[in-house]
């Protein structure tokens, strides 16, 4: 029985089949192959998406929510370039969230996975394509990522100590919002924080689901 992840890509195909691949090519940036079809590199593998389908093309198995963040992505309307400076994901939601509501929930299992092993997490985030900022004020590792043409995240590494446990923060860039809805980047976030455990575990970006 397919899962409502299932279901939800296979209706964006359906939309992607009245896609107009040259627009989009043009306004993101994308590689348009003599085909007809779209290249994209989007968490450190290669993509060929036509109104057929969306494939990585090392032809090794790829989670359906990564299909589906593309197909949004291609499907959006989205104008402008990055703005360079990066905000938590509830910036971006037009809902005011509450100083008490906890929001780490999704990058728990980085916190996790990599406390007291920065140089894994490091790693990881290499192969994905991340580049290393820098050490912030704050006390973070940070690094920079190119999810997607257009769409840049920040992500800051902070090692445990004697008051607080490590932390890892995935941060968006402002304009992020232009290019893709806040459930789609919630999907995005989610599939960045299961490429890094799984690249970390596995040594490839690519072979698991």
């Amino acid at each position: 029985m397919n899962s409502g992840y299932d279901q939800i890509y296979k209706n964006l195909i359906l939309k992607l089949d009245k896609c107009d691949f040259v627009e989009v090519a043009e306004r993101l940036g994308l590689l348009l192959q003599p085909n007809g079809a779209l290249s994209v590199n989007f968490l450190g593998r290669e993509y060929e998406i036509s109104s057929q389908g969306i494939n990585p093309t090392d032809g090794k198995p790829v989670n359906v929510n990564n299909r589906s963040v593309l197909a949004y992505y291609l499907l959006s309307k989205g104008k402008g370039e990055p703005a360079y400076s990066y905000v938590p994901i509830h910036n971006l939601t037009g809902v005011v969230i509450s100083s008490s509501t906890n929001t780490k929930w999704m990058t728990d299992p980085l916190s996790k996975t990599f406390s007291q092993d920065y140089a894994t997490f490091s790693e990881a985030i290499c192969r994905l394509g991340g580049v290393f900022n820098g050490k912030l004020k704050s006390g973070g590792y940070s690094w920079l990522l190119e999810a997607l043409p257009k769409i840049l995240l920040q992500i800051v590494y902070y090692e445990e100590d004697a008051e607080f446990p490590c932390e890892v923060q995935i941060l968006f860039d402002k304009n992020a919002s232009y290019f893709l809805e806040s459930e789609c980047l919630a999907f995005l976030e989610g599939c960045l924080v299961r490429a890094i455990i799984m690249t970390a575990k596995t040594g490839d970006t690519a072979g698991w689901v």
